[in-house]
Order: structure tokens, then C-alpha cells, then sequence
């Protein structure tokens, strides 16, 4: 009988450590792990609509709520076929990709019209000094690999939300919610424009819809973003990479009407100010 037992308890570890494995690892197009995404039919592709290639390189603030796969289905609703690959293990860094083959092979493949670069959460708020003597170069490493195989393509760099609470473990000023954010929204602003790149200000608009909508919840623990918050990534995304509104979209990931209208609105307004100093490139 106690044999049986220790069976049954390795049987146990296996199949937790296999969905782990899985959770980390995960494969685009599939229902995100735990349950954070409501399970829902991908937006068909259209034949003739216009394509977009988009390769993203980050960790689990990519990769949870199945976010790739929503910002996916809000251009095929709005008719462009976006197709995508990503390469995010949980936790990895920049600095991590910069020295990854998998990633660096993903770079050196032709055909990409997008690369979204995402560093680990907690890194964009560290002093500053850190910042540029890490995460800098291996952003610029990574944006130069990039443009070495696809010449136009465009780097989008994915300014993260920050803890739910802050994190006073990252720097004293970071030791609240907006105190963090305002530290990781400077980093992604200032990589942005010393790598030519286009910025998703995901972060400020989370700090917005935290400000003006408290009563939905952004998180799906107290780094992640759940549903309704990797819907307004999405939208942020959309917004950045077609300088459109997601206004009005077909697609609301399963949230309510009002909710989903309410996230479009607030990442609109926030691209939309950002456009006139730093305009998007012309739809596909």
C-alpha cells in the first residue's frame, strides 16, 4: 500500500511539473493556462485581406491572458490578417534574448513587418544606471539584429504595467503602483527614442483605467495582467501598430459591452495623443 502511494505521488509531480512546462512554453493560438482567458473561437482570417508579421520576444506579461492571440483577433476584426510568432519564457529578460539562439534565430528570419521587444517587469523600474548598463544594450542588440534581416521592420517596444502594489524591493520610489509605473514608462520612452523605435504605452494607459475605471480589474494576480487588462493591452497595441481606434471592434474578448468600450476608449485616447509627435507608420 505504500508503495502504491509513492506511485501515486510522483504520477501527482509529473503531470504538475508537465502543465508547468506547458504554462511556460506555451503554444500561440492555444487557451491560456489557468483559466485567465475565457475559452473563445479565434477571428477567422480573411484570404484577402492584408497581412502583418509580428515576432514578439519577452516573458509571461507578453504571453499571459493568451495576449499575442487578442491583439490576433482585434486586426482580423478590423480586416488585416495579423499572423504571429512569440518566444517568451517566463522571467526571461532582454539581456536573456540578446544571448538566446532560439531568439536570435527567430530575428534572422526574413519577412517579419514587426518585432515587439518586453523586458522582465521589475527591470525598467531598477536605477537608471542599471537600466542602461543592461537592458540597453541588449535592446540595442536585439533591435540591430532585428533590422539586419527585415531592414523596415518596425520595433515596437511593449512598455509593461507595473505591481499591482509597486515593488519597494526595486528602488524606494518604486514602492507604490505609480511610483513604479512612472519609473518603467521613462525606461520604455527612453529606449523607444534612442532605438528608433514605436512605443505601446500600455502602461500609461493602465494607469489611466486604474485612475478612471477602478471597479475592473486590470490583474490577474499582482503582476499579471488577467482578461480585462490584457484586452486593454490589446487595444493599446492595435492603436500604436495601425494608428486606428479599436473603437467600436467586433472583438471584446468575452468582456461586457460597456466594459470592453470603456478599455477601447481609454487606449485611444492615449495613442492618439501620442501621435502627432510621433506619428505611426500607414496601416497595412
Amino acid at each position: 500500500m505504500a508503495s502504491r502511494r509513492g506511485v501515486g505521488r510522483v504520477l501527482v509531480l509529473l503531470a504538475a511539473g508537465a502543465a508547468a512546462v506547458w504554462a511556460v512554453a506555451r503554444v500561440p493560438g492555444r487557451a491560456t493556462p489557468a483559466g485567465v482567458a475565457a475559452a473563445r473561437a479565434p477571428v477567422p482570417a480573411d484570404p484577402r485581406a492584408p497581412s502583418l508579421r509580428v515576432l514578439y520576444l519577452g516573458n509571461s506579461l507578453t504571453y499571459s491572458a493568451d495576449l499575442p492571440r487578442m491583439i490576433q483577433d482585434l486586426a482580423r476584426s478590423d480586416g488585416v490578417d495579423l499572423v504571429y510568432e512569440q518566444h517568451t519564457p517566463g522571467g526571461k529578460r532582454l539581456v536573456d534574448h540578446a544571448a538566446d539562439a532560439t531568439a536570435l534565430g527567430l530575428l534572422d528570419r526574413t519577412g517579419w513587418d514587426v518585432v515587439v521587444l518586453q523586458e522582465q517587469s521589475e527591470w525598467p523600474a531598477l536605477p537608471e544606471a542599471r537600466v542602461r548598463a543592461e537592458t540597453d544594450p541588449a535592446a540595442a542588440v536585439l533591435a540591430a539584429r532585428a533590422r539586419a534581416a527585415n531592414p523596415s521592420v518596425r520595433v515596437l517596444f511593449y512598455e509593461t504595467p507595473a505591481h499591482r502594489d509597486g515593488d519597494v524591493r526595486v528602488a524606494p520610489e518604486a514602492g507604490t503602483y505609480a511610483g513604479m509605473q512612472e519609473r518603467i514608462d521613462r525606461t520604455y520612452e527612453r529606449l523607444a527614442a534612442d532605438l528608433r523605435g514605436t512605443l505601446v504605452p500600455a502602461g500609461e494607459a493602465w494607469s489611466l483605467a486604474r485612475s478612471e475605471r477602478p471597479e475592473i480589474d486590470l490583474y490577474a494576480d499582482d503582476v499579471h495582467p488577467g482578461r480585462a487588462g490584457a484586452y486593454l493591452i490589446a487595444c493599446v497595441f492595435h492603436a500604436s501598430l495601425f494608428g486606428r481606434s479599436p473603437e467600436g471592434s467586433s472583438f471584446t474578448a468575452g468582456l461586457g459591452p460597456a466594459e470592453a468600450s470603456a478599455l477601447q476608449e481609454i487606449a485611444w485616447r492615449v495613442v492618439r495623443r501620442r501621435l502627432a509627435s510621433a506619428p505611426v507608420a500607414a496601416p497595412p
